[in-house]
């Protein structure tokens, strides 16, 4: 235990490289670990090989089936590869574990919002904001998927609070101009 603390140690402190070293070395010991393998899926992910961090996150899943995490991390690294249709189910199925985990919707929901599913990253979204409504780039994620399902209103509500959250960042200038955009697109029309 006391290697994977100081290999989770070494991931906070960006030093990935040693990181991964000592979690296959974890793993190689025991192979049905289940924070080495989940720590070393997504260290592989975090540098970019993707390709072993779905070898070794589905081993996790396989031995450990109830991880929800785990699962999110296997979806994460699909995405990553394009592999939308498993990242989906991977997502699904870390959602039917534990229906309240946010790395799970938040990574749904920019999957629904790569397929222009607007409606549904929405949906994910919203569920993320409301246990974390400080999170700027979520509010305006959902302002612009609100937007782009051609719920207006609803948009600019979220587009201003994520204006609001921090008036300083980049966010919250193109956060601006789409809410501008708005304005100007909806003078003499309904606001939906």
């Amino acid at each position: 235990m006391k290697d994977l603390n100081y290999a989770i140690t070494l991931i906070n402190d960006g030093k990935l490289d040693l990181a991964k070293d000592l979690l296959a070395d974890l793993v190689q010991s025991d192979p049905q670990n289940r924070e080495a393998l989940l720590h070393l899926g997504m260290c592989y992910s975090e540098l970019g090989n993707h390709e072993k961090a779905v070898l070794t996150l589905s081993e996790c899943v396989k031995h450990h089936p109830d991880c929800s995490n785990a699962h999110v991390a296997l979806g994460y690294a699909h995405s990553m590869l394009l592999n939308n249709k498993e990242a989906k189910e991977d997502f699904l199925k870390a959602l039917e574990i534990d229906p309240a985990n946010n790395y799970a919707l938040r990574n749904l929901g920019n999957l629904y919002g790569k397929e222009k599913d607007y409606e549904r990253a929405v949906e994910c979204f919203e569920k993320v904001f409301a246990a974390d409504p400080t999170d700027q780039h979520l509010a305006y994620g959902i302002g612009y998927a609100c937007f782009h399902a051609g719920k207006y209103a609803l948009a600019e509500k979220y587009l201003i609070a994520a204006i609001d959250l921090d008036r300083s960042t980049e966010i919250a200038g193109i956060a601006m101009e789409l809410v501008r955009d708005i304005a100007d697109g909806m003078k003499g029309t309904p606001v939906k």
